[in-house]
């Protein structure tokens, strides 16, 4: 079933496939092409030199002959966007000399960059095609999931056991046509004689740091690019709803801090280096004028207005840097163009960091308000894997939890509705007592009636609802002063570790019998006390369907309808609940006790030696441990036996002793250790001469000296019974 926090079915986007490669490639050219123009340019002059091409033997040298050459700057960058478009890149910059065949050529047409781009064009071909071959599952997946038709569970299979990849792997399959050519281009700075003269390695090596960065760039882009549409527009169209109600990354702890400071990190010091590169490339040194002095002209050029306050020498001249007219043309349209690449980069890498922690936000917004709004089974996608998904993922733990205590709640009502229904029933059939009952029927039915609205209107609160359960419980158990009209003294000291317990007592009368129970049910809490429920009524029924029954074959009876009742087969990974019970028969007319235990047993206390099991005490009191069969009421994983019926003739004034194991589990004393059955017999036999009631008083100040400060850690149920 989906998650009700995806609410309307989004509609399936696009995969991105061809449209990322193209992009992140236009980007990285944008970036790359006009640097390498900047520097070809710059060393022209040298070139020139070089072919001993100057003003000299140029026919003229006239102001139309510059602007050409700076209109040539200007127009370099549209010229190779043009030629990148087309598919092709010129292998080298030319410069009209003194004629139409006197031309200064930049790049040669063997040399490395030729090379470099050749290679880095065919490499990003096959580039192009393994991207092709990874996505192209993805881009059917989406097509067909758009026009709602059948999906082969391989495809689906591949999509979701690759999805969480496709960043990485996109990234890596278009930038390893950059990585190699790096390498290449390292393989030739540091192969001294691949080339003659050191103009165009000098070139090269200013080429390969900005190709770094550029690469870099490149897969930042593409990595958190494809990572967005992953999160945002994929990721729900390929796992389902209750998958996503956890975090389904491999690798989880992501930190948002960490995006911010990549992203921002990247848009800042992309422009800082354009700036600062284009700045240092166009610096020369006036030293490299060669002048053996300055005239004052020059020297107002050279430092501006501050002629007037500074007269250097001219070896102080030579320290300092100035930028050509030349040189600042196109260190200007180098950075403009540097910066317009930056502004997309910047604009890209906000908007989708921004996408990535508001929608996921706005989404887990919208889920509460409508948790708050009532709707207790609802659940939101977790999309990341940084703190926004770990919140997501606390945000659906808590609405799951929420949603089990309400059908935990409606759960009791149907069982209450139902326990109304017998009741009624009885009523009807047992016409004899309707009038000696009658105003008892009717206080329970109208406390019924009363508990069932209450609960119905209180879903939501889980706290309340508990301490209804509560309520239920104690109304199901038997009176305290059940036993007083059968016994002359007793006592039941009955202390829940949680609001409702997992142990309960239970009594009724069969003739002349008395039949007495102390159980413990697995677990604690509302999950003990359903069981405990259970029992209850499992009892009531076996003893009133049989009119003479032994305690033995009351626990058998148990053990089956507790074994049908929660279908334990005993297979293995099964829960293993059932219930550990004491029971004894006690027949007042002739003191005889049948007593059967599954897991607990029972102890009886007599004055004076007497013949027993276990016998422990001193010469005044003897106390008898009648051990239980250890195996409880439920599915046992060893071969279920009969239970055993032990009969003990009673005495006058002996003391009956039935109870859980919370009073000897409870952790205190000085050392935190558990009270232990030893102690807990020597406290018995020390309280014997006083009455029932007294006894109950001694145990519960024994046991709040010793548990102290510690926290009760089970369910506490022991009862006392003076023959």
């Amino acid at each position: 079933m989906e998650p009700k926090g995806q609410m309307e079915q989004k509609s399936v986007p696009n995969y991105y496939g061809l449209r990322l490669y193209l992009a992140s490639t236009f980007l990285y050219f944008f970036l790359v092409i006009p640097f390498l123009f900047f520097i070809a340019f710059q060393s022209i002059p040298q070139l020139a030199a070089n072919k001993n091409i100057s003003r000299n033997n140029i026919p003229s040298l006239d102001e139309e002959y510059v602007d050409s050459i700076v209109n040539k700057a200007i127009t370099l960058d549209e010229e190779y966007v043009d030629s990148i478009a087309d598919g092709k890149l010129k292998a080298g910059v030319q410069i009209s000399g003194t004629g139409p065949d006197d031309q200064v050529e930049v790049f040669e047409e063997k040399g490395p960059f030729s090379k470099y781009f050749r290679l880095l064009f065919l490499l990003l071909f096959l580039s192009y095609v393994a991207g092709l071959a990874y996505n192209i599952r993805f881009k059917r997946y989406f097509k067909l999931k758009r026009k709602k038709r059948e999906i082969s569970e391989r495809l689906h299979a591949f999509c979701k056991r690759n999805l969480l990849a496709t960043p990485l792997v996109n990234s890596m399959i278009l930038t390893i046509p950059n990585v190699v050519v790096i390498v290449y281009s390292l393989i030739f700075i540091y192969a001294q004689n691949r080339v003659e003269g050191e103009i165009e390695k000098d070139l090269f090596i200013q080429f390969f740091y900005l190709t770094l960065v550029a690469t870099l760039l490149e897969f930042l882009f593409v990595y958190y690019w494809q990572k967005h549409r992953v999160h945002i527009k994929y990721i729900d169209h390929i796992y389902s709803g209750t998958e996503l109600r956890k975090q389904v990354f491999s690798r989880k702890g992501g930190k948002i801090r960490n995006r911010f400071l990549i992203a921002s990190g990247m848009t800042t010091f992309l422009p800082l280096v354009i700036v600062l590169v284009y700045l240092i490339l166009s610096l020369t040194a006036i030293k490299e004028l060669d002048l053996d002095s300055f005239s004052p002209e020059q020297k107002e050029v050279l430092i501006g207005p501050w002629i007037n306050i500074l007269d250097p020498e001219k070896e102080n001249f030579e320290k300092l840097f100035y930028v050509n007219a030349i040189d600042s043309i196109i260190m200007l349209v180098g950075i403009g163009n540097g910066i317009m690449v930056s502004f997309i980069y910047l604009l890209l890498f906000i908007k989708w960091t921004n996408q990535d922690i508001t929608g996921p936000l706005k989404e887990l917004l919208r889920n509460i308000r409508n948790t708050r709004g009532g709707e207790v089974e609802n659940y939101t996608i977790v999309r990341t894997n940084d703190e926004i998904g770990e919140l997501a993922e606390g945000y659906n733990e808590m609405t799951k939890k929420i949603h089990d205590y309400v059908e935990s709640i409606s759960k009791m009502n149907r069982e209450l509705e139902e326990r109304v229904k017998e009741r009624t029933n009885e009523v009807v059939m047992q016409k004899e007592e309707i009038e000696a009952q009658k105003e008892e029927i009717e206080a329970q039915l109208d406390m019924a009636t009363l508990q069932r609205d209450t609960i119905s209107q209180q879903n939501e609160q889980i706290l309340d609802s508990i301490h209804y359960a509560e309520r239920i419980q104690s109304a199901i158990l038997p009176p305290v002063d059940y036993l007083s009209d059968y016994l002359t003294d007793h006592f039941i000291l009955f202390k829940p570790r949680d609001i409702v317990s997992g142990d309960y007592y239970w009594t009724t009368r069969q003739d002349e019998k008395l039949i007495i129970a102390v159980a413990d049910c697995t677990g604690h809490g509302v999950p003990g006390a359903f069981v405990s429920m259970l029992g209850i009524s499992f009892l009531n029924e076996i003893v009133n369907r049989s009119e003479s029954i032994q305690a033995n074959q009351i626990l058998e009876q148990l053990r089956d309808f507790v074994i049908k009742s929660l279908h334990q087969t005993g297979s293995k990974g099964e829960t293993q609940d059932g219930i550990e019970i004491a029971l004894c028969v006690i027949d007042t007319h002739q003191n005889v006790l049948e007593y059967s235990g599954a897991n607990r047993p029972v102890y009886i206390i007599r004055k004076g030696a007497s013949a027993g099991t276990n016998k422990e005490g001193s010469c005044e009191y003897t106390l008898m441990h009648i051990n239980p069969d250890k195996m409880p009421i439920g599915i046992y994983e060893q071969e279920t036996k009969p239970f055993t019926n032990n009969e003990i003739q009673l005495k006058k004034n002996d003391s009956i002793y039935l109870f859980s194991d919370g009073y000897v589990d409870q952790i205190g004393g000085p050392a935190r250790k558990t009270f232990r059955s030893k102690y807990f017999k020597e406290l018995l036999l020390d309280i014997q001469d006083k009455p029932m009631e007294a006894q109950k008083s001694v145990l519960i100040e024994k046991l709040e000296a010793w548990q102290g400060s510690v926290e009760q850690i089970d369910d506490i149920l022991v009862v006392g019974i003076k023959i």
